[in-house]
């Protein structure tokens, strides 16, 4: 007697299990989202150099990378190559030249550091929100970028006490001053109140350094 063999049942995933797989294979090929940083740099010129002597200096410097040049902008002007030239790296360098008469801006992505020297000011912007752009390159325009706003100065001196105050903290509970309870309770304190202000502060980080 010859054994014929039955349809062989294959068992099929519902609707609800074929998205549920897809999301999770989405979720773990997503790439991490770069953080923005912008670099910026001021080249103040000598009294006996011509800017475009050290334009040409500066183009050799970026020969083989985009950029792009502006002449006396504004800052809606300085925003607008931004957010276009942002998308081809997560690095943007802001280089000015000035001989106090006319500012030329070089724009220049670049996810390698570029090293420019004789700066007159070096700044990073870690940028969180793409909304404080816009304030950066008004500042940069109206040449205010070093100035710090009342509101920062505030915040940054608040983090300043409560560093002071999660210090003095420690030494009291290496005396035993205070219990080690009360101590964690302050750094807890202090940790969450910093994280706290941070979230309050305006879209960006400044620091005098970059990666």
């Amino acid at each position: 007697m010859t054994f014929v063999p039955g349809p062989i049942v294959i068992p099929r995933k519902s609707r609800k299990e074929r998205r549920k797989g897809k999301k999770e294979v989405k979720k773990k090929t997503a790439p991490p989202k770069k953080e923005k940083k912008l670099v910026y740099v001021l080249i103040k010129l000598k009294p006996d150099q011509l800017i475009s002597e050290k334009a040409k200096e500066l183009e050799e410097l970026f020969r083989g990378k985009t950029f792009n040049r502006v002449v006396n902008p504004d800052g809606y002007t300085l925003l607008m190559n931004a957010q276009n030239l942002f998308s081809r790296s997560n690095r943007l360098y802001v280089v000015e030249l000035t001989d106090e008469m006319n500012r030329w801006f070089y724009l220049v992505p670049s996810e390698e550091r570029i090293g420019l020297k004789n700066k007159d000011k070096y700044m990073v912007f870690l940028i969180k929100k793409d909304s404080a752009l816009e304030e950066i390159f008004k500042k940069i325009a109206e040449g205010r970028i070093a100035k710090r706003s009342r509101f920062e100065l505030i915040l940054t001196a608040i983090e300043a006490a409560l560093g002071i105050l999660a210090l003095v903290a420690g030494y009291l509970a290496l005396e035993n001053v205070i219990e080690i309870s009360e101590f964690t309770n302050i750094v807890t304190f202090v940790v969450f109140f910093i994280f706290a202000l941070q979230s309050i502060k305006k879209g960006y980080r400044r620091r005098t350094w970059e990666d």
